[in-house]
């Protein structure tokens, strides 16, 4: 009697932890996208919200629609297999997206697939005409357009793909979606040298600044966020101080991760000792400065004319070579004897190259100011 409860506990045992494997598996192929098993025709995917994809191993015509879609193609050098392109490429021009700051040309004699930007629902009609084969669609469209119903409209294959939450450097979701698409879109080796070099970035700035002693008070102000942003608005943590092991002084503030709104009076009460402000949000910060001076001049980063300038690397999803690019001119300024070796324009140009083809720091300083100190620029007058 004792040896038959044994077994049928044992076979429940095993049975449990088959469901438990099984059920595990569900979920991590659902937050996700993977490569399946291949064939010398076709190509079978997993994307990102678990669909199933089956694509030809050779697919010439392709698509990109919703936020930071494109720019994948672009970092994966693709750009030959657009056959359209959204109208937001066109009506926004091309500043602040690294991306289109390198291909915009290309993309003009392209025909339109559908308006663009957040919240957009796609326009199968024009993406059937198209013709494309692969339709590369963002998981932020999900919330409001169903992919099965697009494939549907306009008989091509939409796979579903995403790198993080927007304004977020999330390296593990970038070098997932590089290497789905690299496979899909015949681009596998350029897909793992780019996955290859965004890797040596990060470990060379967690080898120069993981022993440090000490760190200095850091408050990065004006963060862009949906439209312009006052010195108040912050992101906990920030990206590219995450990436130097370096905290900003928000982060004990702030409940959550993402964008912060903190109050003046928090940061007086901190006393940052270097401030770094997105330059995208400049203008509207001088004009509050110019309304009271001595409200910044109490903050010793301000009175001591350590406050600097960084690109702006959040539109339409994150530059990700701006954010890499912000972090060793960060490191520069905070640890200056360990980055002593780095132009940080110089380096700007590296990533650039490496990302887009081309080296795109004098464009971001002509549209910005470039990496810079502001302290003239925050000088109380008189």
């Amino acid at each position: 009697m004792k040896k038959g409860l044994a077994k049928v506990y044992a076979v429940s045992l095993i049975v449990i932890v088959l469901v438990a494997v099984a059920a595990t598996y569900l979920i991590l192929s659902t937050s996700s996208s993977t490569v399946q098993q291949s064939t010398p025709q076709q190509i079978y995917l997993v994307d990102v919200v678990g669909r199933n994809v089956t694509i030809p191993r050779s697919v010439d015509r392709i698509v990109a629609i919703g936020p930071g879609m494109l720019r994948l193609v672009c970092y994966l050098n693709a750009t030959d297999l657009l056959v359209g392109v959204e109208d937001s490429e066109r009506n926004w021009g091309s500043v602040g997206r690294d991306y289109a700051m390198a291909y915009s040309e290309s993309f003009k004699a392209l025909p339109t697939i559908g308006p663009g930007g957040p919240g957009k629902p796609p326009a199968p009609e024009l993406i059937l005409a198209a013709k494309p084969e692969l339709i590369i669609m963002s998981r932020t469209y999900c919330d409001f357009y169903d992919p099965d119903r697009l494939e549907k409209e306009t008989n091509a294959t939409v796979i579903v793909m995403d790198y993080g939450p927007a304004g977020y450097l999330d390296i593990e979701g970038l070098t997932n979606a590089l290497r789905v698409l690299g496979e899909a879109l015949q681009r596998k080796e350029r897909a793992d040298n780019l996955i290859s070099y965004v890797r040596s970035v990060i470990e060379d700035l967690d080898k120069r600044t993981k022993d440090l002693d000490a760190r200095p008070k850091v408050y990065v102000g004006a963060v862009s966020y949906k439209g312009p942003q006052p010195f108040t608005t912050t992101q906990t943590p920030f990206p590219p101080l995450s990436l130097l092991n370096t905290p900003s002084v928000a982060d004990s503030y702030a409940s959550k991760p993402g964008v912060f709104f903190w109050s003046f009076e928090a940061i007086l009460s901190e006393q940052p000792e270097i401030v770094f402000i997105d330059e995208n949000n400049l203008a509207t910060v001088k004009q509050d400065f110019d309304k009271d001076p001595a409200k910044y001049m109490h903050i010793d980063a301000f009175k001591e004319g350590r406050v600097y300038g960084i690109l702006p690397y959040n539109y339409y999803h994150t530059n990700v070579a701006v954010a890499l690019a912000d972090a060793y001119y960060i490191g520069k300024m905070l640890y200056p004897e360990r980055f002593s070796d780095i132009n940080p324009s110089g380096k700007a140009d590296e990533i650039f190259s490496v990302f887009v083809g081309r080296s795109l720091y004098e464009q971001y300083a002509e549209a910005y100011g470039g990496f810079i100190c502001l302290a003239e620029m925050f000088k109380r007058s008189g």
